[in-house]
C-alpha cells in the first residue's frame, strides 16, 4: 500500500477538459492516466496545476476507457458519466501531490 499523508476531502466532481486533463468543482486541474493490471482498470488522478485552455466537447475527444465525468457517490465511490461505479483505492498526499486512485468495479 502506498504511504502518504491525509489529503482532505476528495473532489465532488471531475470533468474532462481535454485528453488527460480534468477539472474539479473549484477549477483545480487534475492529470488522469488509465492503468490496467490483470484486467482491472484503474485511474490514477493527480492534482497538478496546468493551464485550463479550451475545453473540448466529448465528441471532439478520441475514444477512451476513461469517462467524461466522475461524481462522488455514497461512501468511498464515484459514479461516472457511463453509470459505472469506481471505488476509491486511496486518496493521499504523495510527495506534495494530491493523488486519487480509482478502481473500476466490475459490472453485474
Amino acid at each position: 500500500m502506498a504511504e502518504g499523508g491525509h489529503a482532505g476531502a476528495p473532489p465532488v466532481r471531475l470533468w474532462v477538459r481535454r485528453v488527460g486533463v480534468y477539472c474539479d468543482e473549484h477549477r483545480k486541474t487534475w492529470l488522469v492516466a488509465a492503468e490496467e493490471e490483470e484486467g482491472m482498470l484503474r485511474a490514477r488522478i493527480q492534482r497538478v496545476q496546468v493551464p485550463l485552455g479550451e475545453a473540448l466537447r466529448p465528441s471532439q475527444l478520441p475514444p477512451s476507457r476513461l469517462p467524461h465525468m466522475w461524481q462522488l457517490s455514497q461512501g468511498e465511490q464515484y459514479r461516472d458519466s457511463n453509470s459505472r461505479v469506481w471505488e476509491i483505492e486511496h486518496h493521499l498526499m504523495l510527495g506534495g501531490v494530491e493523488e486519487l486512485l480509482l478502481k473500476l468495479v466490475p459490472g453485474d
